[in-house]
């Protein structure tokens, strides 16, 4: 007796596609490097924005997953029941999943994207309410290439747009005659007028997104390309044609649209390699070290000297929250100084009061309110300290350095603008032991203290009463780098002329060049003339002005963007405790990226801005840390 053939052949074999489309997803990981950006905040696996340092992650990957895993459970319940073999085959959408998956492998740049949605209208801010309806949008299966490039899937078949033909002609009456617009009383007839059909009008939906969705900084569109992978304009049987298929087709190109006809063949689809045994994988790379010469910003700085870093630390969380309650003669104090800048703005500086002092530490009135201004300062820093409790910065920093070849000794570095924008702002609102330390990294220049000091006595007295032991990690002398607008390593003593920079040290080098050169501009929230020491230097009675920003992006400080160009310059790790400059330079690295400024800095592939995956490229340009800000104001610790 002959057994009966295998019911449903087709949809056998689209269920195993699907099943090995799923477990690729599952252990994917794009061909793309890791930025070399070491993360040593603790809140890094918290951070919402994450995907700069976790450049793994596709947008919407997860959305194509679920959608595939639903059609293969609806696939696999229905081949399974044994009456599916009396039944008409099953509707599915996996034609287009596997469409989709197999543009997502083979398309020649990196992924950023897929199922995003563009709104007709454009990039803006959505404030609807709970309920209202979505603006109308186009949806693109791939977005790749940093956005210049849009991939969208079709699956109709001829018999499908043969279908719509028909339905079209159905419309078509006598209407061509020239007597029937005279006729009186003629009805409204839903022939068209121009050629049109579902495939054009998404085509057209999606030429409108591109124009209304411009790559970011620029005024360029992005490149769509239309898949159709059922659609046969010249198919063999004269019956499954029809004109209008290839007319279909040169008018989405007249649009602009790279139209591609058919499925991917087997040789095009690139093998998904799983993660774990991908040689790029995370978990097999060297970990991220840093340079032998390290590039402090800063914030670094500022941290290096912050009581919060040296004072003792407090057996539990509950002593943490306790010692920033500022005593009341500060409260009392702070609220006539800014009662006195009040003031100050209708008056003269020659009617200037004398400078109020700063009390001495008193005990602490727990009970008593104080400004919301003081309570937030003193949130921030309980959840620095809370932050150093977890891992001391100098216990990081020795252990980071722990990684350099045995014999070597680190050397640290700063700029001249960060060194000194560090002595005003510890002039005007360090405690004691702050100044104290500040004037030991910077004795050379510093005039906190009129105390002349010997290399060996500054650095004894910047670890003076520490929790660490002396010279925990050896951070004399702290070397600054040539007062010039422009660095460059032949200023430099001993540094390697022309040094091999890895990707993205050149990109980060290009971009802060490009954002240097363009104006600086005052800070958005400067404070008025009249509040400020005169000449920039600190005073009892002046302000410090707020940091010079950049025209490009007011996020970034001049001295920022300076000292991250020097470490891009030379090589360099540069170590930094402000996490938001960081991520607004990537952003502006991403821009010009878009733009093309960075196209002639690519590499022989064509890739990315993200670092190479090479062990022998595994040098971290940047080292993010958490900040620790002056604190010995506000504690009420003696000390």
């Amino acid at each position: 007796m002959d057994h009966p053939p295998t019911p449903h052949l087709a949809l056998q074999h689209l269920r195993v596609r699907l099943q090995n489309i799923y477990e690729a997803i599952l252990s994917y990981q794009p061909s793309r490097g890791i930025p070399p950006i070491l993360d040593s905040s603790l809140d890094n696996a918290g951070d919402e924005e994450g995907q700069w340092l976790q450049q793994d992650n596709i947008q919407g990957l997860k959305k194509l997953k679920d959608a595939v895993k639903i059609d293969l459970d609806v696939l696999e319940k229905f081949l399974d029941d044994p009456q599916s073999a009396y039944l008409p085959p099953l509707s599915t959408n996996a034609p287009y999943l596997v469409a989709v998956w197999n543009e997502l492998l083979c398309v020649d740049a990196p992924v950023d994207a897929v199922f995003k949605s563009f709104p007709l209208s454009g990039p803006s801010v959505d404030n609807r309410q709970r309920g209202a309806q979505r603006p109308p949008a186009v949806k693109v299966d791939v977005v790749a290439d940093n956005g210049k490039r849009w991939i969208r899937v079709n699956t109709v078949k001829n018999s499908r747009m043969l279908a719509e033909f028909r339905e079209i002609d159905s419309y078509l009456t006598d209407s061509d005659d020239s007597s029937y617009d005279n006729m009186e009383g003629a009805q409204p007839t839903l022939a068209q007028v121009e050629f049109d059909n579902s495939i054009l009008r998404m085509g057209r939906s999606l030429v409108a997104a591109a124009k209304a969705n411009l790559l970011e900084g620029t005024t360029e569109s992005p490149r769509i390309t239309l898949r159709l992978t059922r659609l046969d304009p010249s198919p063999v049987l004269e019956k499954d044609g029809d004109p209008r298929l290839a007319q279909t087709v040169l008018l989405l190109q007249d649009m602009g649209i790279n139209v591609e006809l058919g499925e991917r063949q087997e040789h095009e689809i690139p093998e998904v390699v799983a993660s774990s045994s991908r040689p790029s994988s995370p978990s097999t790379l060297p970990p991220l070290g840093p340079s032998v010469d390290i590039n402090l910003d800063l914030s670094v700085l500022i941290a290096l000297i912050s009581d919060l870093t040296h004072a003792p630390l407090p057996t539990s969380a509950q002593e943490a929250n306790q010692r920033f309650i500022p005593p009341q003669s500060y409260r009392d104090w702070r609220l006539k100084k800014n009662g006195m800048y009040g003031k100050s703005k209708s008056k003269s500086k020659s009617k200037e009061q004398p400078p109020t002092p700063i009390p001495e530490k008193v005990e602490s009135d727990n009970t008593s309110e104080f400004p919301s201004d003081l309570a937030k300062h003193s949130r921030a820093l309980t959840n620095q300290l809370l932050q150093e409790m977890g891992k001391g910065l100098l216990q990081e920093i020795r252990d980071k350095m722990a990684m350099l070849p045995p014999g070597t000794s680190a050397k640290f570095w700063t700029t001249p603008e960060a060194r000194d924008r560090c002595l005003r702002i510890i002039t005007k609102i360090g405690g004691a032991s702050e100044k104290r330390r500040a004037h030991a990294l910077f004795w050379t220049v510093s005039t906190l203290s009129a105390e002349v000091l010997l290399p060996e006595e500054a650095e004894d007295l910047y670890w003076l009463d520490s929790r660490y032991p002396s010279r925990f990690v050896a951070l004399f002398p702290i070397h600054l780098c040539p007062i010039s607008s422009t660095p460059s390593p032949s200023l430099i003593p001993d540094a390697p002329s022309n040094p091999k920079l890895p990707r993205f040290f050149r990109d980060l080098r290009r971009t802060c060049i490009d954002i240097l050169v363009q104006e600086t501009i005052p800070h958005p929230r400067a404070l008025p003339d009249d509040l400020v020491a005169d000449d920039g230097v600190p005073s009892a009675s002046g302000e410090i002005q707020r940091a010079i920003v950049t025209k490009a992006n007011p996020r970034l400080t001049a001295h920022t963007v300076q000292s991250l160009l020097w470490g891009a310059e030379l090589g360099w790790t540069t170590l930094t405790a402000n996490k938001t400059s960081i991520k607004a330079i990537l952003r502006e690295m991403k821009l010009a990226r878009v733009s093309g400024r960075l196209d002639g800095l690519m590499d022989v592939n064509g890739g990315s801005i993200v670092e190479d995956s090479s062990t022998e490229s595994r040098r971290t340009a940047i080292w993010i840390v958490d900040p620790r800000s002056l604190a010995e104001g506000m504690s009420n610790q003696p000390r």
